[in-house]
C-alpha cells in the first residue's frame, strides 16, 4: 500500500497520478519505436480524460508538451512537435500571495480605503471636501447595497473621519442640510417610475365609443 507521505509530488496534477505512472512506464520501455508508439495512445487517452481541452487551440502540441513535462523532459521518443525546452527555477510564475491587509469595514470595501488614502493627498480645502461628499456617496451606496436600512450620515462623517487618521472631516450640520450624501444609484423598478409609465400608457389609449 503505497500512502500520500511515500510517493514522488506531481508534475501536472490535472493529469492525475494513474497518468505519470503510465508516462514513467513508456520512460522505461526500451525500444524508442515502441516507446513512441505507446505515447502516441497515451495521447489520445488523455484527450479522452480531458473533453475541455478540445475547445482549446493547439491543443496537439500542448498535449506532448505536457507528456514531455510529466517525464521531467527525459521522454526519448518520435513526436510530431518539437521537445519543449525545460524552464530554469526563475522563469517559473510564482503563487501570487492573497492579500493580507484587513478591511476595517468590510461592506465598504478596500477600494473605499485606498480613495481616503488619495484624498489625503490633496492640498486644497475645497478639493478634500469634494473628495469627501463623493466618496460620501458611494458609501452609502456600498451600505445599501450590503443592509437593507440605510446608515445615517453622521456614521459616515465618523468612518471617513476613522480610516483617514483624522485627516478628513466635513460639517455634519452642512451634510444634512444640503443632503450631500445621497445615493450615486437608483433602485430599479420603483413604484413611482411604475406608477407614472401606467398613467401615461392609460392617458395615451386611444378612445372608443361603447356599443348600445
Amino acid at each position: 500500500m503505497e500512502y500520500n507521505t511515500t510517493r514522488s509530488n506531481l508534475i501536472l496534477r490535472e493529469y492525475g497520478r494513474n497518468f505519470h505512472k503510465l508516462v514513467d512506464y513508456v520512460g522505461d520501455i526500451k525500444s524508442k519505436e515502441e516507446r513512441s508508439k505507446m505515447s502516441k495512445t497515451l495521447i489520445e487517452m488523455m484527450k479522452l480524460t480531458h473533453p475541455s481541452f478540445k475547445e482549446q487551440n493547439e491543443i496537439d502540441a500542448k498535449m506532448w508538451d505536457d507528456l514531455y513535462i510529466m517525464s521531467d523532459y527525459s521522454l526519448d521518443i518520435e513526436s510530431p512537435f518539437p521537445k519543449p525546452n525545460k524552464k530554469s527555477e526563475s522563469e517559473v510564475p510564482k503563487r501570487l500571495e492573497y492579500p493580507k491587509s484587513k478591511i476595517r469595514f468590510r461592506h465598504y470595501g478596500k477600494k473605499i480605503e485606498l480613495l481616503i488614502d488619495e484624498a489625503c493627498k490633496l492640498k486644497k480645502d475645497e478639493d478634500k471636501e469634494a473628495a469627501i461628499i463623493h466618496i460620501g456617496k458611494i458609501m452609502k451606496s456600498f451600505f445599501g447595497m450590503w443592509n437593507k436600512e440605510s446608515i445615517d450620515n453622521k456614521v459616515i462623517v465618523e468612518n471617513i473621519k476613522e480610516l483617514s487618521n483624522n485627516k478628513l472631516t466635513i460639517d455634519i450640520e452642512k451634510v444634512k442640510e444640503m443632503n450631500l450624501f445621497y445615493k450615486v444609484t437608483k433602485e430599479r423598478g420603483s413604484k413611482s417610475k411604475h406608477y407614472h409609465s401606467k398613467k401615461n400608457f392609460k392617458s395615451n389609449r386611444p378612445f372608443r365609443k361603447r356599443r348600445m
